[in-house]
């Protein structure tokens, strides 16, 4: 076995004795970052979101009117709707719950609503600054 390593050995040296090295040519570097300069400026993706900000705020305000329709409408006996289903057949399990909330219950309950919702952009806008 170590015979055979020996002229397998000898082989090798032989034949690395008579091949040269290949060199690059001169302006190898300036082709191979020229093509990935090229590569990467064509593979860029820029965001776009599904629902633009016109589209969120469209939605935001149809909400605000529907909300403001239902608490500020009073209601009528008379709806068409009301004709066509009964609602007199479902039962209410809540029925004889009642819910009395304190006011410091209710100012808190605001207060972090508006909280949440003020964070939240100014985080978002943070990131997104410190992505970019």
């Amino acid at each position: 076995m170590g015979r055979n390593d020996e002229k397998l050995n000898k082989f090798v040296d032989q034949l690395m004795a008579n091949d040269t090295l290949e060199q690059p040519s001169k302006d190898f570097t300036d082709n191979l970052m020229s093509k990935i300069e090229t590569i990467s400026t064509t593979t860029t993706i820029v965001y776009k979101p599904l629902i633009s900000k016109m589209g969120w705020i469209i939605i935001s305000t149809v909400i605000c009117l529907l909300v403001g329709y239902v608490i500020f409408n009073e209601p009528s006996g008379n709806s068409k709707l009301l004709e066509f289903v009964d609602l007199s057949k479902i039962k209410n399990p809540l029925a004889n719950v009642s819910f009395n909330f304190s006011k410091t219950l209710m100012y808190t309950s605001v207060l972090l609503a508006l909280m949440i919702g003020v964070q939240i952009p100014l985080l978002k806008n943070y990131f997104n600054k410190r992505m970019a």
